[in-house]
């Protein structure tokens, strides 16, 4: 079968438009019945996303569908999300089988032809989704401005979440990880967005406790998560 140059592959999540140059445009569906709605929310607001070949450790097709690898580092907003299943924006289900392996097949060769190795992203090739500099959240307010990120803690936080004083900022270039945890009512689990530095001790306390973390509030995971994706990218380019 000869190369097929280009291609648009439609999916249940979305679509997925190979230019056979070296550039996917990924374009989401999130109006589709069935969604629960923190994919629905997110699909709908991630619109669409530009993904160079570069960013791609590989191409999976089988009865599934069509599932695009990511090198680690690549994707800021991958990397928050700690591979969250339900929240996986490269997996594409119930595809034209033969059109997804015609589009994997040239994907494969471009990545030969332009020698892309499998290997840890050194930078991030995919920008992030716009957020805004500040994030409200249950228990305190986050913001970015002049080099660092402050917590401003609301009334309702406890004594232990102010152990730090009313207010406590951190310089970006000391942060070294940004964790992302979704709100799951089933699990009567809490979201949260906390950051690490090279201080910050192996057990940490939990979210509710901790100085360096937020509470989401319901129905604000999506810009807890486009928050701290953007933020990935200020304390390494």
């Amino acid at each position: 079968m000869g190369r097929v140059g280009s291609g648009e592959l439609t999916s249940t999540n979305g679509t997925v438009v190979w230019d056979g140059i070296g550039v996917l445009r990924l374009r989401y569906d999130g109006t589709r019945a069935g969604l629960d709605p923190l994919t629905g929310s997110l699909w709908t607001r991630l619109g669409e996303r530009i993904l160079p070949v570069e960013a791609l450790q590989s191409v999976e097709v089988g009865a599934a569908g069509f599932k695009l690898i990511l090198r680690d580092g690549a994707d800021p907003l991958q990397s928050v999300t700690g591979g969250h299943v339900v929240l996986d924006p490269y997996d594409f289900p119930e595809v034209d089988p033969a059109l997804a392996e015609q589009i994997a097949r040239d994907i494969r060769s471009t990545l030969v032809r332009r020698d892309v190795q499998a290997t840890p992203s050194a930078r991030w090739l995919l920008a992030p989704p716009a957020a805004p500099d500040r994030l409200e959240g249950r228990d305190a307010i986050l913001s970015v401005a002049n080099g660092r990120l402050t917590f401003d803690y609301k009334r309702s936080a406890g004594r232990k979440k102010k152990s730090l004083g009313e207010r406590w900022s951190v310089p970006l270039g000391e942060i070294i990880d940004v964790e992302w945890t979704p709100n799951q009512g089933r699990f009567n689990t809490r979201g949260f967005l906390r950051v690490a530095t090279a201080g910050t001790p192996l057990e940490r306390p939990k979210p509710k406790h901790d100085p360096a973390a937020m509470l989401i509030p319901a129905g604000a995971d999506v810009d807890a998560l486009f928050f701290a994706a953007r933020l990935l990218t200020r304390i390494r380019p």
